[in-house]
């Protein structure tokens, strides 16, 4: 399937301006460019275009194939200035799906639903309390489910059944996935979780394609309306969760150590996604931050009230 640029460019009086709008609005990592004139279109160093009824022209398509930019065309089959914009958007992402083209943010746009991962380029040592803390705050307005793919690190207690679990029971085709996840997931005050698998190898054949396909029936079978993923730095994984996810957060330190490392990573997920603009990641530069962090039930209250969770608010706050 042919990854594109987070860039779109728009050729269409009508719908144009609308669309554009609600794209900047809405946390799809598709950044729309408003051109006015196929010679704006093709100096846009966007990838993938929407051209209106009016302003198609066949030589012009041609020329943009030959130029690798992939062209939809935005007629009344498809597309109206009377509907709606996220029903614009969705028929957008239909239409680019029919022509084996993948767009960031796809399975959130199509399902209405939030997919958040977090990781970091150098280890952090609170990754998983961060993690898990915003999960559980996120938690107390919408019914997430945190699954978390890091090496365990002795945060979870030990539990009968975990992520590599899930993959097995998916790949048995048995059952739905909200059958599948009721009864696996652990709680714990008002989130759904599973913790990682206690041997990383059991995670080592999983392609980026077993990610997308996992979220996929999440996604469409499960009653999740969040779901945040706490991701290892290995390219594949990232670059399956990148073109899906609605937001992914990549904790740093303070350092120059930490900076080189968090720009090989931004390096590498542009390189394994074909995406040089990465509007869906958001480098979170992170403070020293104290406390004790586990699931034990008797930590709930601080996990809730300490330093991280307070970090946390704020950074949501800012970003609302």
């Amino acid at each position: 399937m042919f990854q594109i640029q987070t860039r779109l460019s728009i050729l269409d009086a009508e719908v144009g301006p609308g669309l554009s709008s609600y794209l900047l609005q809405q946390p799809l990592g598709l950044t729309p460019v408003l051109c006015k004139s196929w010679e704006e279109l093709f100096d846009s160093d966007a990838k993938l275009a929407l051209v209106g009824a009016d302003y198609w022209g066949n030589e012009q398509a041609a020329k943009a194939a030959t130029s690798g930019i992939a062209v939809l065309q935005l007629d009344e089959a498809h597309l109206t200035p009377y509907q709606p914009a996220d029903l614009l958007i969705k028929a957008v992402y239909r239409m680019a799906l029919e022509q084996q083209i993948s767009l960031p943010g796809v399975l959130t746009a199509l399902h209405e639903k939030e997919v958040v991962a977090v990781c970091s380029p150098h280890g952090y040592d609170l990754q998983t309390g961060f993690a898990v803390i915003y999960s559980l705050l996120r938690a107390d307005t919408v019914r997430t489910l945190y699954l978390d793919f890091t090496y365990y690190n002795g945060f979870f207690d030990a539990v009968s059944e975990d992520v590599g679990d899930l993959f097995y029971e998916m790949h048995k085709h048995r059952g739905t996935m909200h059958e599948i996840l009721h009864a696996m997931v652990q709680k714990f005050g008002p989130l759904d979780y599973l913790p990682p698998v206690r041997m990383q190898m059991d995670l080592d054949d999983l392609t980026g394609e077993d990610f997308t396909g996992l979220l996929q029936r999440i996604l469409q079978e499960s009653e999740y309306e969040l779901i945040v993923l706490n991701l290892p730095v290995r390219p594949a994984f990232l670059r399956a969760v990148y073109g899906c996810c609605s937001r992914m957060y990549s904790l740093q330190r303070e350092g120059s150590l930490y900076e080189r490392a968090q720009a090989r990573l931004l390096e590498d997920l542009r390189s394994e996604s074909g995406q040089t603009e990465l509007s869906g990641l958001q480098v979170v530069p992170m403070p020293a931050i104290s406390g004790n962090f586990s699931m034990d039930p008797s930590m709930y209250e601080a996990l809730l009230f300490g330093e991280m969770a307070s970090f946390i608010r704020q950074m949501l706050k800012g970003s609302a």
